[in-house]
C-alpha cells in the first residue's frame, strides 16, 4: 500500500463457512448499543435478517437506488436512492454504516467514500464485505466487464433465472487492499482493518467444469503462502 499513511492490519484469516453471518457478526460487535445503523444496499437482500445488528441497533436505515429496499423488513426506514445521494441530507446521523457485496459495484469510489464519511458521526465506522480484485476470481471478471463481455459470459456459466435475479453490473474499482485503504484514508477515515480470506465453494458456479479444480488449488497455495492479496474475499472496518 505505497503511498498510504492510514493506519491499517491485513490479516489472514480462515474462511468462515457463512460468509454473511460471520460478517454480520462483526457488524453487531461494532453497533454500540441503542446505535443509529445504516444499511448501504440493502435493497438486494444479501444481509439477511441481521438478529444481532437488530437486537443491538436502535435504529436501522436501509438506502439502496433499486425498488427491492422496499421489501426490507428489518429496516426502521427504507430509502429509494444511493449513498451518494442520501449522504448530503444525513450527515453525522449514524453511528455504524455497512455494506454487503456493494463495493464490487461502485463506480466512483471516491465519491462513495467520502459519503460513507459524511453520514458517520466521529468514532463511527464502515464495515464491508466484498470480493479482492487481484483473485483469480475478481481479475477474470474486472476484466471481463472491462471488455463488455461479463453479462454475456455470466449467462454462460449461471442459470439465467439467478443471473436476472441477483447479477448487478460490476465496476472492480473499490475491492483490493490498497484501493480501500486509499479512498477511506482521502475521505477521512483514522484507520482500517482488513481481513482476508479464501473459500472455493463460493467461486465454483462460475467455473466451467474443467476448471473446477482450480478453485482448490488456488486456496491451498494462497493459504500456504499465506499471502493477503491472493484471498477472494476482503471484509473490513474503517473509523471515521
Amino acid at each position: 500500500m505505497r503511498g498510504v499513511t492510514i493506519p491499517a492490519t491485513v490479516v489472514v484469516t480462515p474462511p468462515p463457512q457463512r460468509p454473511v453471518r460471520a460478517f454480520a457478526r462483526w457488524v453487531a460487535q461494532s453497533t454500540p448499543p441503542g446505535a443509529d445503523v445504516l444499511n448501504i444496499g440493502g435493497g438486494c437482500n444479501r444481509s439477511g435478517a441481521l438478529p444481532g445488528v437488530r437486537r443491538r441497533a436502535g435504529r436501522v436505515v436501509s438506502v439502496d437506488p433499486s425498488a427491492r429496499v422496499d421489501l426490507d423488513t428489518v429496516a426502521d426506514e427504507r430509502h429509494r436512492m444511493t449513498l451518494e445521494q442520501f449522504a448530503p441530507d444525513h450527515p453525522e446521523s449514524f453511528d455504524v454504516a455497512f455494506a454487503v457485496y456493494v463495493l464490487e459495484h461502485v463506480a466512483d469510489p471516491a465519491a462513495f467514500a467520502e459519503a460513507a464519511a459524511r453520514v458517520l458521526r466521529p468514532g463511527g465506522c464502515l464495515l464491508a464485505l466484498t470480493l479482492n480484485r487481484w483473485h483469480y476470481f475478481g481479475l477474470t471478471t474486472w476484466a471481463t466487464s472491462r471488455l463488455g463481455v461479463d453479462e454475456w459470459l455470466l449467462r454462460r456459466v449461471r442459470d439465467p433465472e439467478v443471473v436476472q435475479e441477483y447479477h448487478v453490473p460490476t465496476e472492480y474499482r473499490m475491492n483490493s487492499i490498497g484501493s480501500v485503504a486509499h479512498r477511506l484514508e482521502d475521505a477521512g477515515f483514522s484507520r482500517v482493518e482488513l481481513r482476508m480470506w479464501d473459500l472455493p465453494r463460493l467461486y465454483e458456479p462460475y467455473l466451467p467444469p474443467p476448471l473446477k479444480g482450480v478453485a482448490t488449488a488456488w486456496n491451498r497455495a494462497a493459504y500456504t503462502l499465506d499471502h493477503p492479496a491472493l484471498m477472494g474475499h476482503l471484509m473490513l472496518r474503517a473509523e471515521r
